[in-house]
């Protein structure tokens, strides 16, 4: 049986006339296997009221099979809404509930080049039924075939005007990893959509040369410390002690008025050592050296008894002088 029959049959079957019209835009709503003039053919109506009950459908629901009762919405200067703003919308209502109106209307712009109110948006909005078959034209964001084609449809949407808040709802991407790939994106084009390693290429130097410069100083006043006593007098937490042994052997390299610097010469055999002692008791040492702070803007002295042949501390005091 054909199409026409089969619609004269069911004619018989109508209680009403909003029966009547659904029928006729059925196929065009729930299908789309043909055109609103092949329908009107097969109805015997005409295209126009075929394509005006469509469009009331799509935006009213079924009270938009009421033409009696029902108007088109239109924006507030009268002028009528394109049938493809409406189109957009109902997909965009498929594929989430989410949207703001004012990024709708953004979506529009980017999308349609048609600037419409937020105001136009909100009532063909919340107008408008929700469809019943709607699928997602994209998948999840970790359902992608490729990581880059995943990024690039990131991307897309953010481009084509959505927030990045219903990007990260529809396509379950947290914002953090949005934010990272526009980024990346702004930054290189494609090229920085693809998969990149995450370590470091290059260490990072932290001897640079103020940091030199400052160890050098620190090295002329205090001739006689080591890496840790400079380290600590450097005060300077995010580098380590070692670091400050590189750059002082390097200062050492470099600077000739650094005190006991080597020099370049022959090498003498090591001579007889005249106080070494040979049994407990026999030396004692006497180490005297001035302490790097003051007390009353004297500064003290550490002295301290050493026994030459089991080098131990026998006994220290703290002096304000050399000599008492």
């Amino acid at each position: 049986m054909d199409a026409l029959p089969d619609f004269a049959q069911l004619q018989l079957h109508f209680g009403d006339h909003v029966q009547r019209r659904y029928e006729v835009i059925r196929p065009l709503v729930l299908l789309g296997d043909r055109t609103a003039a092949q329908r009107a053919e097969e109805t015997q109506m005409h295209p126009e009221t075929v394509r005006d009950l469509t469009r009331r459908f799509r935006q009213h629901g079924l009270l938009g099979l009421f033409p009696e009762h029902t108007g088109l919405l239109s924006p507030s200067r009268g002028k009528q809404v394109p049938e493809a703003v409406v189109e957009e919308l109902t997909r965009l209502k498929a594929l989430y509930h989410g949207f703001r109106y004012r990024e709708l209307a953004r979506i529009l712009l980017c999308k349609l080049e048609y600037r419409i109110d937020a105001k136009t948006v909100k009532r063909l909005w919340q107008h408008s039924a929700v469809p019943v078959q709607g699928e997602l034209p994209f998948g999840d964001y970790h359902h992608q075939a490729t990581r880059t084609q995943a990024r690039l449809q990131v991307i897309k949407l953010y481009y084509q005007g959505w927030k990045k808040l219903s990007i990260s709802r529809v396509l379950h991407v947290s914002r953090p990893t949005i934010d990272r790939w526009i980024q990346r994106f702004e930054a290189e084009h494609l090229a920085g959509l693809g998969d990149k390693s995450s370590s470091p290429q290059t260490t990072t130097r932290k001897a640079w040369l103020p940091l030199m410069s400052a160890i050098y100083h620190l090295q002329k006043r205090h001739p006689d410390a080591g890496r840790f006593r400079i380290w600590s007098l450097l005060a300077n937490t995010t580098i380590s002690e070692r670091t400050v042994g590189r750059v002082m052997a390097l200062n050492k390299q470099v600077y000739d008025d650094i005190p006991h610097v080597a020099r370049l010469q022959p090498k003498k055999p090591p001579g007889p050592h005249p106080y070494k002692a040979s049994q407990p008791h026999q030396y004692w040492f006497i180490d005297g050296r001035m302490m790097d702070f003051a007390f009353d803007g004297v500064r003290w002295w550490s002295i301290l008894i050493l026994a030459g042949y089991s080098r131990t501390i026998l006994a220290g005091a703290l002096a304000p002088s050399e000599a008492s």
